[in-house]
C-alpha cells in the first residue's frame, strides 16, 4: 500500500477479519469529510468496533476524529442502515471492490479505486451512489442494476489468467499491475522473485504463465499471515515483504490492522499537504492509463476482426437467426462468450481483453468494424484532451506554488488595537471597543506617555509611546487627528474635529463619590489641553516591517516612507467597497485593508497613481 491500498491489500484484509465482521450490527454511521466515514459495528462477543473507510486510502479498523454533529449524508446513512446485520463482507474479484451484503439483502458497495466511490443497493438495483457515472460497459446510476468494474477473477484459475495474459499487448509487469489487479509493488515482486524482465512481452514468456500465476497465489497465501511491513523511504506498507527492494523493511506488526493504524497516524505528509489541483492531475493520469487500455483493446479487436471476417460475419448470422427463435440466451462461439442479446436495439456483445465489445447484428461486419476502430479513436481523442487538462493543471498548481512563496506574514502585538507610526517615529495606539481600551491604558499607558481623546462621547482611548522618542507638538496633533477620525466623527460625515490631550497621572479609574466609571472609561483629572479644527482625513500607505509589507492607516498629514499610499475621507461608500478598492490599488489583500478602516462609510479621495500621472502630464 503506498497512498492507498491496493488489491493485495484488500484481499488480505477481508480474509484475516471476515469473521469478526461478519454478523455485526451496524449501530451508527459518521462522515468524517467528503471521503471518510466509519460504520460503527457490534457484535456481543467482541462489542463496539469503528469500520473505517476512506474511499482515497483504503478500510481498516481505525478510530478516525468524529465530527461534533451527524452530516446530512450521514443521517441518510442511518435511516437506511442502522440496525441492520452484515451476513457477508467479500472482494468482488480480486478488484479494489469491497461489497458487505446485509440480512435485508441490502449492499453496501464500496470502489476504492480512483476518486472513489460509495454505492448503495437494494435487490441488485443502485439506490444511492456518491458518484453518479455512465462507463462504456456500465451505469452507476440510480435504478441501474450494479455491475462491477471487471466481470473476471483474474486469478481464479490458471486459464482465465492465461487468458489475460495472452491478450494484453503491454509490458508484463504492467500487465500483472493493472489486468490482474496486482498494482505496481506486488507486479514488480512477482517479477523480482521469478528473475524476468519485467520489460518482457507476455506472448514471449508465455512457457512460464503457471510459474507466474503459482507465485501470485504463494504471494496471497504469505498476505494471510496476518504480518505487515512498512518500508519508510518507500512510503509503503505491505502484507508481504517485498524483496526487490534490496533492503529490510523499518518496522513490522504481527497484526495486519495494527500496521494500518500506524499508517493512518502516521500518513505521508506528502499526501497529507497535496492541493486538489495536484489530486485532479493524478486522477486525469489514471484516465489516461484506462483510455489508453480501451483505445488498445479496440484497436486489437479491430484487427481481430479484420482478420477473422468470414467468422465474424457467420457470429452475426448466428445471433440473427437466434433472435428470430426468440433465443436470447448467450453462448460461446469459438474462443468467444456472447451474451446481452437484446432485439430492442439489435444489439449483443463479445467479452474481450476483459470487457464486453457491443456488436449490431443487424449491420454489416464492415460497419461493425468501423464502429470499433472508431472507438478506439474516441478514446484516442479522450487521451489528448485528458492530456491538454493536464498541461492547463499544471499551470494552476504553479499558481498554487507562486502563492505559498508569498511569505505569510505574523501578526504583531500592537494590531490588537489601531496604530500608526507618527513622522517622529512615535508609536500611537488607539483602542478598538471598551474591551481594548481598558487593556490600552492599564497594560500600555507608561509615566512619560501621552493620552489623546476626542472630544465626543464613546471616542477611543489613545496613547502616544514615548519608547525613548521625544514627543512633540507634532506629533501630538497627529495623534489628535487620528483619534477624532476614529471615532463617531467619521461615520457621522463630520468634516473637522476637537481633541484633547494629557499626561498619564490625570488619567484615573477612581469615580467621585456617587460616580461610576463603565468599562473603558476613564477620569480625566486637572488641565485639558485641547487642538481645534483638526481635519478628518486619513491616510493608507503600504509600509516595510520587520521584512514585510503591511497596511498602515495614519493621518493624512503624516509622513510616511511609502511609495504606494491612499487618501481618504467620510463619505457614503461601504466599507467593504471601498476595501476592495484600496486593497487592488495597493497589491494588498482585502481583509487587511478591512481591518484598518474607520467605522463607518468612507471615500478614496486621492491615490499615489494620481500623482505620478499628475506628474508626468
Amino acid at each position: 500500500m503506498k497512498l492507498k491500498e491496493s488489491s493485495m491489500d484488500f484481499y488480505a484484509f477481508i480474509n484475516i477479519y471476515k469473521k469478526e465482521i461478519e454478523n455485526s450490527f451496524i449501530k451508527k454511521i459518521y462522515q468524517v469529510n467528503q471521503k471518510e466515514f466509519i460504520l460503527q459495528i457490534y457484535r456481543s462477543d467482541i462489542k463496539k468496533r469503528e469500520f473505517f473507510i476512506s474511499l482515497s486510502k483504503g478500510i481498516a479498523f481505525y478510530e478516525a476524529e468524529k465530527p461534533p454533529e451527524a452530516s446530512q449524508l450521514a443521517m441518510i446513512f442511518r435511516k437506511q442502515l442502522s440496525e441492520k446485520r452484515i451476513v457477508k463482507i467479500e472482494q468482488i474479484n480480486f478488484d479494489r471492490v469491497i461489497k458487505a451484503t446485509l440480512h435485508t439483502g441490502q449492499e453496501i458497495i464500496l470502489e476504492l479505486f480512483g476518486s472513489g466511490n460509495l454505492i448503495l443497493t437494494e435487490n441488485g438495483k443502485i439506490v444511492f451512489a456518491m458518484e453518479q457515472h455512465v462507463y462504456r460497459t456500465r451505469k452507476i446510476q440510480i435504478g441501474e442494476e450494479y455491475i462491477p468494474p471487471s466481470s473476471t477473477n483474474p486469478v481464479e484459475n490458471q486459464e482465465i489468467f492465461d487468458e489475460i495474459l495472452k491478450n494484453s499487448k503491454a509490458s508484463i509487469v504492467k500487465t500483472l499491475a493493472t489486468r490482474a489487479n496486482l498494482g505496481g509493488e506486488i507486479a514488480e515482486e512477482v517479477i523480482f522473485q521469478l528473475n524476468m524482465d519485467k520489460n518482457s512481452m507476455p506472448l514471449e514468456i508465455q512457457n512460464n504463465f503457471k510459474n507466474i500465476y503459482d507465485k501470485i497465489k504463494s504471494l496471497m497465501e504469505e498476505s494471510l499471515k496476518n504480518r505487515v511491513y512498512y518500508y519508510r523511504d518507500e512510503e509503503l506498507l505491505s502484507p508481504v515483504i517485498l524483496t526487490n527492494l534490496n533492503k529490510n523493511p523499518e518496522q513490522s506488526f504481527d497484526d495486519f490492522n495494527e500496521g494500518l493504524v500506524y499508517y493512518l497516524n502516521n500518513y505521508p505528509v506528502t499526501e497529507k499537504n497535496k492541493s486538489n489541483v495536484e489530486r485532479r492531475i493524478e486522477s486525469q493520469k489514471k484516465s489516461i492509463e484506462e483510455f489508453k487500455k480501451y483505445m488498445e483493446i479496440y484497436h486489437n479487436f479491430g484487427n481481430l476482426l479484420k482478420t477473422n471476417l468470414g467468422n465474424m460475419q457467420k457470429l452475426l448470422k448466428i445471433v440473427h437467426g437466434k433472435v428470430n427463435q426468440n433465443n436470447t440466451e448467450g453462448f460461446q462461439y469459438n474462443e468467444f462468450i456472447i451474451s446481452d442479446i437484446t432485439p430492442s436495439k439489435k444489439t449483443f456483445s463479445i467479452e474481450y481483453m476483459g470487457i464486453k465489445i457491443v456488436m449490431n447484428y443487424a449491420s454489416s461486419i464492415g460497419v461493425n468494424l468501423n464502429n470499433v476502430f472508431n472507438t478506439s479513436k474516441e478514446y484516442k481523442n479522450k487521451i489528448g484532451g485528458a492530456e491538454k487538462a493536464i498541461e492547463d493543471t499544471k499551470k494552476l498548481i504553479k499558481k498554487e506554488e507562486e502563492k505559498k512563496q508569498i511569505k505569510k506574514r505574523p501578526r504583531y502585538w500592537f494590531e490588537t488595537y489601531r496604530w500608526f507610526i507618527s513622522s517622529e517615529g512615535n508609536l500611537v495606539l488607539s483602542g478598538r471597543d471598551a474591551k481594548t481600551n481598558e487593556k490600552l491604558v492599564k497594560k500600555h499607558m507608561d509615566d512619560r506617555d501621552i493620552y489623546v481623546h476626542a472630544d465626543l462621547y464613546g471616542a477611543p482611548s489613545t496613547v502616544i509611546k514615548y519608547d525613548n522618542i521625544d514627543i512633540t507638538e507634532n506629533t501630538i496633533g497627529e495623534a489628535c487627528q487620528f483619534a477624532s477620525s476614529m471615532s463617531r466623527a467619521w461615520p457621522a460625515g463630520i468634516s473637522s474635529g476637537t481633541a484633547y490631550w494629557v499626561y498619564p497621572s490625570q488619567v484615573s479609574k477612581t469615580p467621585e463619590s456617587g460616580e461610576f466609571v463603565s468599562k473603558g472609561s476613564w477620569i480625566i483629572r486637572g488641565k485639558r489641553n485641547y487642538i481645534l479644527n483638526l481635519p478628518l482625513e486619513l491616510k493608507i500607505s503600504v509600509i516595510k516591517y520587520k521584512d514585510y509589507d503591511i497596511p498602515m492607516i495614519s493621518p493624512s498629514i503624516t509622513r510616511v516612507n511609502s511609495e504606494k499610499w491612499v487618501k481618504i475621507r467620510s463619505g457614503n461608500e461601504k466599507r467593504g467597497v471601498v476595501a476592495e478598492k484600496i486593497a487592488k490599488i495597493l497589491d494588498m489583500g482585502k481583509t487587511e485593508i478591512d481591518s484598518i478602516l474607520p467605522p463607518g462609510g468612507s471615500v478614496v479621495i486621492e491615490t499615489f497613481k494620481d500623482v505620478k500621472e499628475k506628474e508626468l502630464s
